[in-house]
């Protein structure tokens, strides 16, 4: 009989902060990039939209090692804290292409 492996809960709990910790990041580099549009200095901007797809980066590849790690057979315990995570992993990533749109609008109105 073929032994289950289990992942510890406070490695997961582990991981699971880091996503919501990247994310997070992302989540204010992406607000503070908005407010740079608004002013129109789009340098900033810019900057700061790279520094939100480093941090989104980084949250997405905990998640995605994750799921990978299931897939192959490693199991999970249901953790509330990893939902949390992913559905702000998730949230953030939509933000950040409605934000990329909406600055795209601030570049048109400052022509």
């Amino acid at each position: 009989m073929e032994e289950i492996k289990k992942i510890e809960k406070e490695k997961l709990y582990l991981l699971s902060m880091n996503v919501i910790l990247h994310a997070g990041n992302a989540k204010e580099f992406i607000f503070q990039a908005i407010h740079k549009a608004q002013e129109g200095d789009f340098e900033s901007c810019n900057l700061l939209m790279q520094e939100a797809n480093s941090e989104i980066v980084l949250a997405h590849k905990l998640q995605t090692e994750t799921l990978q790690k299931e897939a192959e057979g490693l199991d999970f315990p249901y953790s509330p804290l990893f939902v949390h995570a992913q559905d702000t992993l998730m949230t953030t990533k939509s933000e950040i292409d409605l934000i990329k749109e909406i600055i795209q609008i601030y570049k048109e109105l400052r022509k």
